[in-house]
């Protein structure tokens, strides 16, 4: 992993030239469209940090666009949330102030519930299943219904899966969690899931979370290691239970309008081009999180294994999986079950 990491001294200002630069990267040194700016410049926003595969893939696909393009066309890319926060860039891609956005299925699923799906917690099994459903049939049911709120998906890039890291001691079952402050990302299925084990969930950017832990408003996350380690949140948590509970698809939107804009060329080049980097970089993040628990140790991070089962069973007696099934569109639950299996 790279040795970029955010620091909570940052100011907004400096974060803000350095999503400038992450922008510049993408677009220095390539073919000029005649006139010497491109036709269609376009920003593409994200809440992950400059070393994430992810956004490396991402400025690459960047640049292949715009030479494809014989510099028509230049998207500019602006990580770490400098943008604002996955909600306000969200609101952002909707009207058409942001062209692009990669933005996770959980909190997608605030204006597109069934979105939420991918991140049911403990329904997929393995990086490959979890993928298979993002590329297959549900994939395409969740882009048709992205597509009713002016948004189009064009890619989808493995998030990670989430495991539960805190400052308190290891979780060993759902009791350890009694009552802890633990961090969520704003999206409806991990709220529920922390509720049924009785913790007290607490919605927070992941832009804010470093500051979140520093002032003690929450003592627990959930989050895939590459993210935990790439944000140094090792620095202020050092137990680390691996439960791959729920997993993590971005996607990559485009807000219709502006998509519609551009020449049948221009769309192909933009679809080839960032499905490869999703591919690259879905690869890259699951390499990642198997190499980086070594990593973690060294950086002073207790690791523990957690048999899943009893927190399987305490999110069926809650009655979640009865109630996400009956919440959601039959369809799509069926669609879900078709890869992971019965869950209710």
């Amino acid at each position: 992993m790279s040795s970029y990491h955010r620091h909570p001294g940052i100011t907004r200002g400096r974060l803000l030239a350095v999503g400038a630069g992450a922008g510049a990267f993408a677009s220095i040194g390539f073919l000029r469209y005649p006139g010497g700016a491109a036709e269609f410049s376009y920003k593409l926003g994200s809440d992950q940090t400059p070393t994430h595969p992810m956004t490396i893939e991402t400025i690459a696909a960047a640049k292949r666009v715009q030479d494809a393009s014989g510099g028509q066309m230049e998207i500019r890319v602006f990580p770490q949330s400098v943008l604002g926060s996955d909600p306000q860039m969200l609101g952002q891609a909707r009207s058409g102030a942001l062209e692009f956005l990669q933005i996770g299925n959980n909190i997608l699923g605030n204006v597109v519930p069934v979105a939420a799906l991918w991140s049911i917690p403990f329904a997929f099994g393995s990086f490959k299943q979890f993928m298979g459903a993002a590329n297959g049939p549900l994939g395409e049911y969740i882009a048709d219904a992205m597509s009713k709120i002016e948004l189009r998906s064009v890619a989808a890039f493995y998030g990670g899966a989430f495991h539960m890291q805190n400052r308190l001691g290891p979780i060993n079952s759902p009791a350890d969690l009694k009552g802890v402050k633990m961090r969520v990302p704003p999206g409806p299925i991990d709220v529920a899931t922390f509720k049924a084990f009785d913790a007290s969930p607490t919605v927070i950017s992941l832009a804010e979370v470093y500051t979140s832990l520093s002032t003690h408003l929450v003592d627990a996350i959930e989050i895939p290691l590459p993210t935990f380690e790439n944000f140094k949140f090792y620095e202020l948590v050092k137990f680390c239970s691996i439960t791959s509970h729920s997993r993590l698809i971005y996607l990559l939107v485009a807000n219709n309008d502006t998509w519609t804009r551009l020449p049948k060329k221009l769309q192909d080049i933009v679809n080839r081009e960032f499905g490869a980097a999703a591919s690259a970089a879905s690869t890259g993040m699951a390499d990642a999180e198997n190499s980086l628990e070594a990593t973690l140790r060294s950086q002073g991070v207790a690791i523990n294994r957690p048999a899943s089962e009893p927190f399987r069973r305490a999110i069926r007696d809650a009655g979640l999986y009865k109630t996400w099934r009956d919440q959601y569109d039959p369809a799509a639950w069926k669609l879900l079950e078709k890869t992971t299996g019965q869950l209710t």
